[in-house]
């Protein structure tokens, strides 16, 4: 898949972050949408399609682990990755578990972000073996 056609969703309650990672993937060729809710990221999957989820573990409302949880249960899911700055073990085996695909500690230099959003879109793409 190319970058160009990727469609990421970013969903943080930080308006900041979420600004500064629509800016910079959108000069890549990314189309970027932002929720600052997991109620918003849900909406936002049932009216869009989208490759990739970037989602923060603690937001007011439904936190990102739920919200990971109910996105891995829809038949055409994303592949989600949590960007979080939580990076206890137990935070990250919480994630795994609801069906995270990858687990990104903030801070992340920006071309490690990309990087593991081509490999999860790869992943994605790739038929199941």
């Amino acid at each position: 898949m190319k970058i160009t056609q990727a469609k990421v969703l970013v969903v943080d309650d930080e308006s900041a972050f979420r600004r500064v990672l629509r800016t910079s993937l959108s000069a890549l060729g990314f189309q970027v949408a932002e929720a600052s809710t997991g109620e918003q990221a849900l909406r936002a999957l049932t009216t869009d399609h989208f490759d990739v989820v970037l989602l923060d573990v603690e937001m007011p409302g439904m936190g990102g682990i739920e919200a990971c949880r109910q996105i891995h249960q829809q038949s055409r899911r994303p592949a989600v990755l949590m960007l979080t700055v939580r990076d206890g073990d137990t935070d990250k085996a919480r994630a795994f578990e609801a069906g995270a695909d990858g687990y990104i500690t903030k801070p992340v230099p920006f071309r490690e972000l990309v990087a593991r959003i081509q490999a999860a879109l790869e992943a994605n793409s790739s038929p199941a073996l």
